[in-house]
């Protein structure tokens, strides 16, 4: 701690951890929002975690992309 404080130094909140908890990214506004029951952990309330385990975890591999070609 420097002699200058700052702003974190001064306000009154208590300690919160800035990693998200289902990733581990830094996000210091993570949050769980509820939306059609669901809980769903976001990153600053808009952003989906892409760990949350309702939308973003991926249990089986992503599907090769597929390439369209045009006759010309």
């Amino acid at each position: 701690m420097s002699i200058f404080p700052s702003v974190l130094d001064l306000l009154d909140t208590p300690a919160r951890p800035t990693a998200c908890p289902g990733c581990g990214a830094h996000a210091p506004r993570w949050a769980r929002v509820t939306v059609d029951g669901l809980r769903i952990l976001t990153h600053d309330g808009d952003v989906i975690c892409p760990e949350d385990r309702h939308f973003g975890t991926r249990t089986q591999p992503a599907p090769a992309p597929v390439r369209l070609e045009v006759a010309a």
